[in-house]
């Protein structure tokens, strides 16, 4: 049982060993806070373009819709009407 202990003993010993050679070779890469806050900033604004386009997209497509065109037509032909009315009374 004594054997086996040291069989698993050596290969963690060996794994270590690997992992730090690994280490030395490939320092780790880490980035900067101005790195960081420039990758942030893309993000932000590509966010916020995608975000316009899908408002205008929206806002045109609100302009355009059938609905909106009857209400204003409806509106103005109330607004016609009450001009006329008016202009009956200070006659």
């Amino acid at each position: 049982m004594r054997l086996y202990l040291v069989v698993a003993m050596l290969v963690l010993a060996l794994a270590a060993f690997t992992q730090a050679q690994d280490a030395e070779v490939e320092p780790p890469v880490e980035e900067t806070v101005e790195e960081k806050f420039a990758v942030f900033t893309n993000q932000m604004g590509e966010m916020g373009k995608k975000l316009a386009d899908k408002a205008q997209t929206t806002f045109e497509g609100i302009r355009s819709s059938e609905f909106v065109a009857s209400s204003q037509t409806w509106f103005e032909q109330q607004l016609e009407k009450i001009r006329q009315k008016i202009g009956e009374i200070s006659q």
